[in-house]
């Protein structure tokens, strides 16, 4: 589930801590803040556009530009 969350300062502060409770019973939590979600959007979309304009490598391309 992928939750987006608008709430006061307080508020914020009090569901952090919940979810830091469950992180430490061992739960799977991740979180991402309004920086990094703008971030992997920004490449997702870029991606994607590249993707339509046909500029896509394979797996076998980059590795290998890599080991150069």
């Amino acid at each position: 589930m992928t939750l987006h969350l608008n709430a006061s300062e307080s508020v914020s502060q009090k569901i952090l801590s919940f979810l830091d409770s469950l992180s430490k019973q061992g739960e799977s939590i991740e979180i991402i803040d309004d920086t990094l979600y703008k971030y992997e959007k920004h490449g997702i979309t870029r991606g994607l556009k590249q993707l339509e304009q046909g500029e896509f490598h394979s797996s076998d391309e980059i590795l290998e530009e890599l080991q150069k």
